[in-house]
């Protein structure tokens, strides 16, 4: 069971690399698009820190970042915040940190 936290991680964070890359093709580039590609590295780089609490730790922070870096995304790409986009996101990150928990200690 573990390693389908892993996969589901790595496949999340290949995605949102892949969409930050992709409008950093058709849009040009801002900042936000390079912060995308840069937290989702990260994401696939904590699967190397041999240290789990670090590995915790640094996961929390990613999914916190990219909260933030999709809230300003909504913000500058639609005018306002998409409530149940964010909820659903807020779901899957929790769910993702309890299977690491369970997991990892």
């Amino acid at each position: 069971m573990a390693s389908v936290t892993y996969i589901l991680i790595g496949l999340y964070a290949f995605l949102m690399a892949i969409a930050g890359i992709k409008q950093w093709k058709e849009v040009g580039y801002h900042v936000r698009a390079l912060l995308f590609v840069i937290v989702s590295i990260g994401l696939i780089l904590i699967f190397f820190i041999p240290n789990k609490d670090w590995l915790f730790i640094v996961l929390i922070l990613s999914f916190v970042l990219l909260h933030i870096l999709t809230m300003v995304q909504g913000i500058v790409t639609n005018g306002r915040i998409n409530y149940s986009h964010h909820i659903i996101r807020f779901i899957f990150h929790s769910i993702i940190i309890l299977m690491v928990y369970k997991f990892i200690k």
